[in-house]
């Protein structure tokens, strides 16, 4: 049997593949495509031929045969080291590696991954941003960056992998399971990101690649570099340095009615718009009336209204650097250090355009033109009151991530003993600023919607009305002219900082005990601090016509004046796609920086950023951790079959203090000439009154506070892996409990509250309350448990079936209120509304996957590759239910279906690589204004990537993005379009050079 043992004597659990090309004995066999099992059988039954016709040669053939070599390189070494790791893996893994030095398969982590079962894509702005491990929102992953902890922005703990560059990137693992020695907060999973070391290079290295990337929405081409080097001191001593950096620009159209919403029963119809669970038996409308709540009874019947139709395009252009040093150095064969920084900077310059229509009310629309179909959704309305409103958003938005790591790692035959300590960072400054033109009284634009739901606006015969003289349409609204903004000018100042921090030290142990059972035995002790915090200001312009401002009332010809030459052209709406609407096609924006130093001059304001006070609401939150754990591994033989695992506990220790805003009002009683309560003679009540600031009384409260908590975790873990086959069929079984922090907004205290100190709440029993956030939030638990069945028919193929669930025991589920809640530990009780942990939820699934390498075709057909996989999903218990009809709502942003599926070829000079990745319907919002549950509709993304090799050092390549023209589609029920966003064609070709 194969001893894992012996693999850690060797001084890793992964083959280490040095990076001087050398290449790899083997002898290449392989399946047919594995999507079907006949297929694999058929393979592995020649590989058996093939080995039986080997062994039959003379000695001469097979010393001969001993020392010939192939070369992998490319996708297939890619394959083959990714489905190492898997087979060496603990517990439930897939990995990704790359393809070479500086050559992910992908252009962003996040899209990388994606390709992994069980794992489903994010998207922002076009762009791969976060991801879902099975279903499980990316707050509750975690990610670490060379087994440090990773961190997110804006108190948010879902990583977004655009902040760190592939090209760092060594692999990518996938952990799905569990063990006692890995850290803890990863619900779902935990990802970790591997880099490069210099010592895994044998000689001095250097590599530069670049190239250049086009947005067909954009029109810009966008360059990117890389360079790595590594300079080798001497076999044990050696220095690594990996610079990527890249202008990027993306840009995304929107067409959007926001929200659905029912204000009216337009079509008068007796069959109900939905039924209430409530109200089932009323078939009559009429009978409403005598229920028992006639307006939610009537409800049933209220049509679907488009919420805020508006034209969006939203633009971010960015100067990305991601860098990474690190020196290593072997002092002996037993003992080596490292110490490494990382840094990633994201420098923003965001620019948002939207034209929007304010039709949200019954009063804005003409009842007499509403056309309503079928389905009870609004097709056809003019407006009768509407307004419009010319908004654009910049901001400046800086982003930077830091992490500092060092360690040391020592080895002999029985011990081995780890130590790492590391800080890492996250800053983000978001210095945003609005400016809006608007107007009201907008009458008669027609809004038509098609059967997607999707708005076509109509401004031929728009109009601003005259409230002096309704009949008076002569003001023709005309969206490029001051003139039609006759409401005012506005400028909002919204400036946001936040930073996080994570300071880690941790010891890790093996023994390796002269045992034929026991492999390792392992402990450790790992101690962390986290700190969060956030700053929020706020500062506004404002010039309504017809207002007076210091003594002198702002005209129409004012606005008209400080608009004038300051609208510029949008470029063309959706430009690209064939939208199925017709459209505005393109406006004049209003110029922000003009339009903004022309409304400071005419205010005479020129406030600051450095002027402001910081706003309410703001967090502060340090998170304490300390664990501790135990591990035993272990390998034998049953009955003939090869059996190996692991099983330990980890015990975590969490300390919470959350320092946030407070204010408690008091209420007391109005008081006669005497000081006694007044009492009222007609309502019998005592009146009471808020005191107000300024009176000083002793229970008033305005200012800060913290609020401590804390829990502990014990995280059993256990695998199993039974080899039916020696080194190709294998049985995996593993069980774990796991948890996960809540999220940080979550816990900010934020609290308003209301003391009773006056004698008729003491008489009503009325009890003090609060609204608040809650910093004593429980964790996220789940117990998981994966089975699995891996067949390697070899080393470059998989087919693989594995099945999952998650019980979930704690989840944090929206606001309720407690009772009695000693709420600020100082023994007074409060009735707090707030986010609770619930219990319920269990996921379940299966995945499938399969990948092969046809090499037992003959040339050139043998450089053809393939791999599939394939996630099925579903969710019981969730505690979501549909406002409108009761029924339960699925996970939230879990898709019941995705697969992935990619083809490949590969040989000396050309490598062509064809990947499409689905991603079924998912629960985005449990409801809209309008009751319904809105949803992102199924979507699929098809790239592709050509590589020649020029010479051994120089390669060149071209790749494209959404091939298939894909956009990000919101629906809130059949008709009901809430949000089309498209996000353009991305296109690239480069080179990549090595020395």
């Amino acid at each position: 049997m194969t001893h894992i043992k012996q693999r850690i004597a060797q001084g890793s659990q992964s083959p280490l593949i040095p990076f001087t090309r050398k290449a790899i004995a083997s002898h290449i066999t392989s399946i047919l495509f594995a999507t079907a099992t006949f297929g694999a059988l058929a393979a592995n039954s020649a590989y058996a031929q093939e080995t039986t016709a080997v062994t039959s040669q003379t000695s001469a053939e097979q010393s001969k045969e001993e020392t010939e070599v192939i070369e992998v390189t490319g996708i297939r070494f890619s394959q083959r080291s990714a489905l190492d790791r898997k087979k060496q893996a603990g517990t439930m893994q897939d990995s990704l590696v790359a393809e070479d030095i500086g050559e992910f398969p992908d252009k962003n982590v996040a899209e990388a991954l994606q390709r992994i079962p069980g794992i489903q894509l994010a998207r922002d702005q076009g762009e791969g941003a976060s991801v879902s491990i099975r279903g499980v929102d990316p707050q509750l992953l975690r990610v670490e960056v060379n087994s440090v902890g990773a961190l997110g922005m804006g108190g948010s703990r879902a990583v977004d992998f655009r902040d760190m560059a592939s090209e760092l990137v060594k692999s990518l693992d996938v952990i799905k399971g569990s063990e006692a020695r890995l850290t803890e907060g990863g619900i779902g999973g935990t990802i970790q990101v591997n880099t490069r070391k210099p010592n895994e290079f044998k000689e001095d290295f250097f590599s530069v690649s670049g190239e250049g990337q086009y947005n067909d929405l954009i029109g810009d081409v966008m360059p990117k570099f890389n360079l790595t080097g590594v300079h080798k001191f001497s076999d044990d001593f050696g220095v690594l340095l990996n610079v990527t950096g890249a202008d990027k620009t993306t840009l995304t159209h929107a067409l959007r009615n926001t929200e659905w919403a029912r204000f009216a029963d337009y079509d008068n119809s007796p069959e109900k718009t939905v039924v209430d669970p409530s109200f089932a038996s009323v078939t009559d409308k009429a009978d409403c009336a005598t229920s028992s709540n006639q307006a939610n009874c009537e409800a049933q019947w209220l049509d679907f209204n488009p919420y805020l139709p508006r034209y969006g395009m939203w633009q971010r252009q960015e100067e990305r650097i991601s860098a990474n040093a690190m020196v290593q150095y072997a002092f002996n064969d037993m003992l080596s250090a490292h110490a490494s920084y990382t840094y990633n900077n994201r420098d923003k310059t965001a620019k948002d355009i939207n034209l929007q229509f304010e039709t949200q009310s019954t009063a804005r629309i003409k009842p007499e033109s509403v056309v309503v179909d079928d389905l009870h959704n609004v097709r056809y309305f003019e407006t009768a009151n509407a307004s419009i409103s010319n908004r654009v958003l910049e901001f400046d938005w800086d982003q930077k991530s830091t992490q500092f790591e060092t360690g040391f790692q020592f080895r002999n035959d029985a011990w081995r003993v780890e130590g790492v300590l590391a800080r890492s960072t996250t800053d983000q400054d978001i210095d945003s600023r609005s400016v809006s033109a608007w107007a009201g009284g907008l009458v008669d634009m027609k809004v038509s919607l098609n059967d997607e739901g999707l708005s076509a606006l109509d401004l031929t015969d728009a109009y601003i009305r005259n409230p002096d003289d309704l009949t008076d349409t002569s003001n023709k609204l005309d969206i490029n002219d001051p003139y039609s903004y006759v409401g005012g000018t506005s400028f909002d100042y919204r400036p946001a900082k936040d930073e996080s921090e994570e300071t880690m030290g941790k010891v890790d142990v093996t023994y390796i005990p002269d045992s034929d059972f026991w492999v390792l035995l392992r402990s450790g002790y790992q101690r962390t601090e986290q700190k969060f915090a956030n700053w929020n200001y706020r500062y506004d312009i404002d010039r309504n016509v017809g207002t007076a401002y210091n003594g002198v009332v702002w005209t129409i010809e004012d606005q008209a004046e400080l608009l004038g030459g300051r609208m510029v052209e949008t470029d063309e709406f959706f430009k690209g796609y064939d939208l199925s609407v017709d459209s505005l096609g393109s406006w004049l924006a209003l110029d922000s920086p003009a339009v903004l130093e022309a409304l400071q001059a005419v205010s005479a304001d020129n406030t600051t950023r450095e002027d402001l006070n910081v706003q309410n609401g703001n967090y502060d939150v340090s998170v304490k951790t300390q664990a501790v754990y135990l591990q035993a591994n272990f390998e034998s033989e049953l009955m003939g079959f090869t059996y190996s695992g692991n099983f330990g506990i980890r015990a975590v220790e969490t300390k919470n203090a959350t320092n946030g805003n407070v204010r408690i009002n008091v209420i007391v009683d109005e008081l006669d000439e005497n000081g006694d309560p007044i009492f009222n003679e007609t309502t019998g009540t005592y009146p009471s009154r808020q005191v107000l600031p300024d009176e000083e009384h002793p229970d008033f409260f305005l200012g800060r506070k913290t609020i401590e908590s804390d829990y502990t975790d014990y995280l059993p873990s256990f695998n199993l892996n039974v080899s039916l086959i020696p080194d190709e069929l294998v049985f995996y079984v593993g069980v774990a409990k796991v948890m996960a922090r809540p999220i940080i907004t979550d816990m900010n205290v934020n609290a308003t509250c209301t003391l009773r100190k006056n004698t008729q709440a003491q008489i009503d029993n009325t009890p003090d309350n609060c609204t608040a956030g809650n910093p004593a939030l429980e964790p996220y638990r789940a117990n998981q448990f994966d089975l699995a069945l891996n067949w390697y028919p070899d080393e470059e193929s998989i087919v693989s079936v594995a099945y999952f669930t998650k019980d979930i025991t704690s989840w944090i589920i929206d606001p309720d209120t407690r009772f009695d809640v000693d709420f600020f530990g100082d023994g007074r009780l409060w009735d707090v509304r707030q986010k609770l942990n619930g219990s319920g939820v269990k996921t379940k699934g299966l995945e499938f996957q399969a990948s092969t390498v046809f090499s037992m075709l003959p040339e050139p057909f043998n450089g053809l590759g393939a791999t599939a996989n394939y996630t099925y999903m579903e969710a019981d218990n969730v505690g979501l239910f549909n406002r409108l009809t009761g029924e339960e709502l699925e996970f939230p942003s879990q898709s019941k279906d995705s697969y992935n599926l990619t083809g490949f070829y590969e040989n000396e000079k050309w490598s062509f690589k064809l990947s499409y990745n689905f991603r079924s319907e998912y629960l985005r919002n449990a409801a809209d204004r309008s009751g319904n549950p809105a949803y992102v509709d199924d979507a699929g993304y098809l790239d592709s990537k050509l590589t020649y090799t020029v010479s051994p050092n120089l390669k060149v390549y071209a790749d494209a993005r959404n091939l298939t023209g894909e956009v990000y589609h919101v629906n809130a029920g059949p008709g009901r379009s809430s949000d089309l966003q498209w996000a353009g064609r991305e296109y690239s070709v480069g080179f990549s050079y090595k020395l």
